[in-house]
């Protein structure tokens, strides 16, 4: 009796702190918190390097990533970054697998941002891997990186 007690009481909580976690805060004047609350979390970000620097458009692809997101969490951050204005989402014709999701030009002015962080990473992580040819190339020739991976997204207008 008192272990299901427990047990009821623990899921309430659980139930409780993911619903308080879940809420929006209201709108900030803050830039920081702004820009926080769209792409702060790590799989939202993660989600965003994958469009930018490495072309991912579909569902599949993401779920592909090394990273192993969830497809609940995938899901849901998929939708958070759409309903952000990050990404456009293209419903495939026959069905869902066909579904894209393309940057927005809100999500291409990140580049610099993405290219910071990576650059942060660089010089504090010790286990970086140098072979990738794109970390060689964003220490060798960053705006070359940038312009070569923008070419990724001529159709993409402001």
């Amino acid at each position: 009796m008192y272990l299901q007690y427990a047990s009821t009481k623990l899921q309430n909580a659980s139930t409780n702190c993911i619903i308080i976690l879940m809420k929006k805060r209201p709108s900030t004047v803050c830039p920081i918190v702004y820009a926080l609350d769209i792409w702060g979390d790590p799989w939202s970000l993660v989600i965003l390097r994958d469009v930018l620097i490495h072309n991912k458009r579909y569902y599949r692809e993401f779920l592909a990533s090394r990273e192993h997101i969830s497809t609940n969490i995938l899901s849901a951050r998929l939708q958070s970054l759409v309903e952000a204005g990050l990404l456009v989402k293209i419903e495939g014709d026959s069905n869902r697998a066909q579904t894209m999701y393309r940057p927005t030009q809100k999500a291409l002015d990140l580049f610099p941002v993405v290219f910071a962080i990576m650059h942060w990473g660089l010089k504090y992580n010790p286990n970086t891997d140098m072979t990738i040819p794109i970390m060689q190339e964003l220490t060798t020739n960053e705006k070359g990186l940038e312009l070569r991976l923008l070419q990724n997204f001529d159709d993409i207008t402001s």
